[in-house]
This record gives structure tokens, sequence and C-alpha cells, in this order.
């Protein structure tokens, strides 16, 4: 399981609260300058009534279309989709807004949310402690770009160890509430190190529609939530600005309101798929006559896959709203499904491993996939997987360095010994022998004396190894993945 992020910063009416609140283990989370315009979605609407691994040189099984590849390691691209506000700097902003009814029939209150990194601060030693600070500054302009709200908080973060400093998941969460009236907005949100030269922005377009006489709030994703029964302070909750969560890990949480719903009124909610299929269905019920009602519901993880989904509201088998949220493989990588992943990780795993989690039924697929990312995981103490980690960041690295015509790089057998190896310590790129053989380079590993040839017989840049690297290769690759 991964470490929780720390909640910074919780500001409701303009009060920041500068004290730093471990989140429970409820709200657990697994463990990215991008200024992006987008439109913030409605918040109310009206109700009426793998295949086998292989040895170098060999067939390849169903590969992760190239086209796609690139997008597995740039996970803002699912939050952009997904509307939120991106930063793809150092301090790795992901960003939400949501509106609930406000204190007064004309105002509604817009809930901020940012995700932050520990990593893009400077950290300094208190004690035994450490400390970073930051700023932020934000601001909403109405037409003609007069200023409607402004708020700016210094916040701090405090850790217990240097290596929590080091976290590149999410980490750190700033919240604040703010009173609005209707209207067409722009908002901006500046994140500066106080310490540091780090620094990162966001920007959204949005409306804020008036609170209509019967209506439910569109749900709004949450790490916890104490539902309110007055308008006139904002609920009590940590929003989860990410709209998500590791895929098996924890169930998923979403906290809506219903304004002057009769009693006994039924909202539907589903969990639906990219194909359309309906993954997870409950429901909540308005059990009492009140300006407001707070509902939480939470989605377990087991009818769940990796992917996006929209969770839609429904009354009388018509979808009044929805909004998205993602099921991610981790923190740090973005894929589409579960195959694409077991696709990747061909060289890390035993195929038969890797086909276990495919044929795992539906319902069993999450503790599954937990099963197998602990039973990886070299220590796991940290929030990370180091070896899925250190895997993928050579798929990523091998890919843009071993392209062969038409072949992805990570595909190629200069592509697979690389993931497998890592960086040779010497490389000898070397011209056609006189024995008539192509052009052929030479890479060596001194630690496990081993020389491999890759020849391009062909001349197109397309390497091969030679029979005698192939089998050394196998027999060196066996014993490093241990398999």
């Amino acid at each position: 399981m991964k470490a929780a992020p720390r909640l910074d910063g919780l500001a409701r009416g303009g009060l920041a609260c500068r004290t730093v609140l471990p989140l429970p283990r409820p709200v657990e989370v697994p463990t990215r300058r991008f200024a992006s315009a987008v439109r913030l979605s409605l918040l109310v609407a009206v109700l009426a009534a793998c295949g086998s691994w292989k040895r170098a040189g060999q067939p390849e099984p169903a590969a992760v279309p190239a086209e796609r590849l690139p997008q597995i390691f740039d996970a803002t691209a699912n939050y952009r989709a997904m509307g939120l506000l991106t930063d793809n700097g150092v301090l790795g902003i992901i960003g939400a807004t949501r509106l609930l009814a406000g204190p007064r029939p004309d105002s509604m209150y817009l809930i901020l949310g940012l995700s932050l990194r520990n990593h893009g601060f400077t950290f300094r030693r208190d004690g035994d402690q450490f400390l970073a600070d930051y700023h932020v500054e934000t601001t909403v302009r109405g037409p003609g770009g007069v200023i409607a709200a402004r708020s700016s908080h210094d916040e701090r973060v405090r850790v217990a160890s240097f290596r929590e400093t080091q976290r590149s998941d999410e980490s750190i969460i700033f919240q604040e509430f703010l009173t609005i009236v209707p209207g067409a907005y722009d908002l901006a949100v500046d994140v500066r190190d106080r310490n540091g030269p780090n620094a990162g922005h966001v920007e959204a377009s949005m409306t804020v529609p008036a609170l209509q006489t019967t209506a439910v709030s569109l749900p709004v994703a949450v790490y916890q939530a104490s539902p309110r029964r007055t308008l006139d302070r904002p609920p009590d909750l940590v929003l989860n600005p990410r709209q998500g969560i590791e895929y098996g890990a924890d169930s998923l949480r979403f906290y809506l309101e219903t304004y002057d719903m009769p009693v006994g009124s039924q909202v539907v909610l589903s969990a639906v798929d990219a194909s359309g299929r309906v993954a997870w269905r409950d429901s909540v019920r308005v059990d009492a006559l009140a300006p407001v009602r707070g509902h939480v519901v939470a989605i377990p993880p087991g009818p769940l896959t990796i992917g996006r989904y929209d969770l839609r509201l429904e009354q009388g088998g018509n979808v009044s709203a929805a909004t998205p949220f993602l099921v991610s493989f981790s923190d740090r990588f973005a894929a589409a499904n579960l195959e694409d992943i077991v696709s990747l990780l061909r060289f890390f795993a035993p195929a038969d491993t890797l086909r276990a989690l495919l044929r795992a039924a539906p319902e069993e697929r999450a503790a599954a996939w937990q099963r197998f990312w602990h039973s990886s995981d070299p220590n796991p103490s940290t929030p990370e997987n180091e070896a899925i980690d250190e895997y993928l960041r050579r798929v990523q690295a091998a890919n843009e360095r071993f392209r062969d015509e038409g072949t992805p790089g990570w595909l190629t057998e200069r592509g697979e010994v690389f993931i497998v190896l890592g960086e040779p310590n010497e490389v000898q790129d070397r011209r056609p022998d006189t024995s008539g053989r192509g052009r052929f380079i030479q890479w060596n590993y001194y630690e496990y004396r081993l020389d491999l040839i890759f020849i391009d017989d062909a001349g197109f840049g397309r390497f091969r190894l030679d029979n005698r690297s192939r089998s050394e290769f196998q027999r060196v690759a066996n014993r490093v993945r241990g398999w």
C-alpha cells in the first residue's frame, strides 16, 4: 500500500489551517510548466421527478501499439483528457475544481484542490524532521478581468525522514473553498517553492451555474468526507484532486449533495468503462426533506480494472450528469487497460505469472494484481515499487534509443537486452568484417563477463544477436531475473 499524501493548507472561507494533517488509513492513496485551459464540468443537474515471453530473436507476442506507448509514460495526458488542471513541471501539479451550494441562494462554494510532489520542494532539516515552505496564489476573474475572488496562502510541509522529501508521487494536497456568485470566470493558480526556484501555474475557464430549486451536485472524488446538513458552511472533506486510485488498492470515494429533494427520491450511480460496460452500480436515497443532504459513496476495488471510467448519475432511467475518474497502474505511469500493462511487463515476469493476471475472474483481478505488485516490490517500506519503476524507465529509454525499421525500440533485440541488463559498460560499433558479415555492434557487460554481438546483415539498421550471443544472453538473463 502506498503511503498517504499529506493534507496541507486546508482552507475554509479563506482561512487556512496550517497544521499538516496525516491522512488516516482509509484515505491512503497510491503511489505530473503546462498551462491548460479547460472547461469546468457543470455541477448541477436538474432532476425532474499476454502473450508468452520469448528468447531474443523469436516471434513477438501481441504488444502495446507503438502509438499508445508514449502515452503510458505521460501520465498527465489522462488527467488533461479528464478536464483536470495539469502542470508537468517538477512540482507535478494536478488540480481539480468542483462546485457545491453556497451559504446564500445566489452563491456557490468553489472547491480547489491541488496534488503536489514532495520532491519538487526544497526541504531543510528541523531537529529530527524536515520542513518545506510554499506559497499558493489563487485568482478568479470575471468579465473584463474584474477580480471576483483572490486568496494567498503560505504553507508548510513537515515530514519525518529524508526519504519522504524525495517522494515523486502524490504526497501533498492543498485545498481551499472560495465563495462565488454564478457567472463565467477565468481561474489562475500559482504555486511557488519559497526556498527554491521551482514554481508551477495552472489555469481554467469555468461557468458557475445558479443553484436550481431541486438539484443534485456532480459527484466529488474525495479521500474522506463528513456529510453536511446545513448550507451555512462547506462540508468537511478532503478532495481527491486526481480523481483516481491505484488499481486494486482501496475503495474510491465520492461525495455528492442533494438539494430540496423529496423524501424517498433516489439517485442511481454507475461506473461505466470506456467500452460502455457498467462495472458497478449503487444508489442513494433521500431520507429527509432538507435544503441539503450529503451522501458518501464508495466504489470497491474488485469490480474495477485499469483505465478511465465515468461515474454517471441517473434518475428515472435518464443520465443527468457524469464525472470521470481513473484507475491507474501507478502514480507515475498511465495505461488504458490491464492488457497493455501485462504486455509492457513481458520482460519483467514469467509468462505464466502475467497470464494468470488476465485469466483471473473479473472480481478477483484487483486482488491478484496487488499480490503480484507486493511480491515484486524489493522494499515494501517505500511508497514505490522500485523494481517495476526501474524496469519501466528502461522500457521508456529503450523505446527512444533502439528503434529499428518499423519496430518500436523496446521490442528490438537491443531494446530487450537493455531492459533486462541495463546500460552496457562498453559499446563497440564496427564496420563489415573480412568474413562478409554486415555492420555489427558489440556490447560488453563486465559484471556478467558477457560480450554480445548484434549484426545488421541487410544493412538497414536492423540489428540481431548472433547465435552465440543469443544463447549467452538467455543464460545470464535467466539468472538476473531469477526465473
